[in-house]
């Protein structure tokens, strides 16, 4: 019995049903619009392409990140103090944003709505990445628009459901210079829907999955025919790195079956292979946010250069079928 069929259209009507709570975003700018590429953002709307089935369940992994934080949080007694998908329209423009969740509590003496962004990842990232940042922060401020006296704060959860962790990048609150920034970065797609600007394109980690890649004119490069020398080098470079590619995701699957089996700590053997498992102490670091808000003066004073890198990419050309 052959389910690709299957899987090919079901997934398509199951990211639809999963999107269907956000409402037609073709009549709207909402936050991760705002934090993304304004020429993906114009070509989805003006061209849209139907997602691959493999990016189709990268992306149903973000609800089911969401429906877990959500048990989690029931069973911690929190049931009815959060809000799911919570729509903040703006006043005047159409814009908005749907919380993730909305939790009201009093955890330190104050009343605050805390806003929490669930991300879903393959591995947790040692810093947010930037347009998370963003996009929490435009929330914010669409959230102090509507409770401009209340107590306001948020996080960001990434979850990494094959290795079981989730990690809090929290201490985010309303920043006023920022929220101004992203407003009229909002109102500058808005422009370019309506004609009166041209969408520029923002290079970032998200380059790597969008559908529009192939002639964007940021990673456009001029084409250099390749020596044949120099296109076997490329080859077996690419087909090592594949390899290495796929070992490491299995190296990770198995990594997790024998931690399953001997815990944290951990000594044993056979004839032909040792195994030891053991803690490495936690060490301390600079909270670079909170030198940052505490000590603004001497922040740029402690900032240095981070080197830059060669990238070398080498990837198999995918061939056009009839």
């Amino acid at each position: 019995m052959n389910l690709t069929p299957l899987f090919e259209t079901a997934a398509v009507a199951l990211n639809r049903k999963s999107s269907a709570e956000l409402g037609d975003r073709t009549l709207y700018i909402g936050s991760s619009d705002v934090s993304s590429c304004a020429r993906k953002f114009m070509l989805q709307r003006t061209s849209p392409v139907t997602p691959t089935v493999s990016n189709l369940l990268k992306m149903s992994r973000g609800h089911v990140a969401e429906a877990l934080i959500q048990r989690i949080f029931d069973a911690g007694g929190l049931k009815h103090c959060y809000d799911m998908q919570v729509e903040l329209q703006h006043p005047d423009y159409p814009l908005k944003a749907h919380l993730d969740f909305l939790l009201y509590l009093n955890l330190d003496g104050e009343p605050e709505l805390h806003v929490i962004e669930v991300k879903s990842v393959s591995s947790i990232p040692d810093e947010p990445y930037p347009q998370w940042e963003e996009q929490l922060a435009y929330q914010l401020g669409l959230l102090r628009m509507q409770y401009p006296e209340r107590k306001i704060g948020g996080s960001i959860l990434a979850v990494d459901l094959n290795a079981g962790q989730i990690h809090q990048f929290n201490g985010y609150s309303y920043n006023d210079a920022l929220f101004n920034y992203l407003y009229c970065r909002a109102l500058y797609l808005l422009d370019c829907l309506e004609g009166r600007d041209t969408p520029r394109t923002t290079v970032s980690h998200l380059c790597a999955y969008c559908q529009y890649r192939s002639d964007c004119p940021a990673l456009n490069v001029p084409k250099v025919a390749l020596p044949m020398e120099i296109e076997a080098l490329a080859e077996k470079y690419a087909q090592l790195n594949s390899t290495r590619s796929t070992a490491e995701k299995q190296m990770k699957s198995i990594r997790q079956e024998l931690m399953g089996f001997t815990g944290e700590s951990f000594k044993g053997g056979s004839s032909k292979i040792s195994l030891i498992v053991s803690s490495v102490a936690p060490s301390m670091s600079v909270d670079a946010e909170l030198l940052k808000e505490r000590y603004p003066t001497i922040y740029p004073l402690v900032l240095k250069e981070r080197a830059g890198y060669t990238k070398l990419e080498c990837k198999p050309v995918k061939t056009a079928t009839a």
